[in-house]
């Protein structure tokens, strides 16, 4: 993951860039923690609505492997197929932890 790369893709500097995904790491947590407790309790509207979150913020910076798996998720919510989810959401987290070993790396 090459954040200069990423941040000259929408127009930014890296070290505003850089900024950027902090602040995506911290809400990005938040925005995860909410959709895995959805999950537990089956709420697919809240999954819906912290996938779509996580979706949005993700493409806007330009980390389209977060934002594709996120929407995967999202619209199997909104299909009510919560099942179906599970491979996904373990892939979010692991995009989160490399996104977060490169930011500290």
């Amino acid at each position: 993951m090459n954040f200069k790369e990423l941040a000259d893709n929408i127009g930014l500097d890296e070290e505003d860039y850089r900024e950027l995904i902090e602040l995506f790491l911290d809400t990005g947590k938040a925005d995860y923690d909410k959709l895995k407790h959805a999950l537990e309790a089956s709420d697919d509207e809240q999954v819906a609505r912290s996938a779509h979150t996580i979706c949005g913020a993700s493409g806007n910076l330009g980390l389209m492997n977060v934002h594709d798996v996120a929407k995967r998720i999202e619209l199997s919510a909104i299909k009510k197929n919560l099942d179906a989810v599970g491979d996904d959401v373990q892939a979010l987290q692991g995009l989160f932890d490399e996104i977060a070993h490169v930011f500290q790396g």
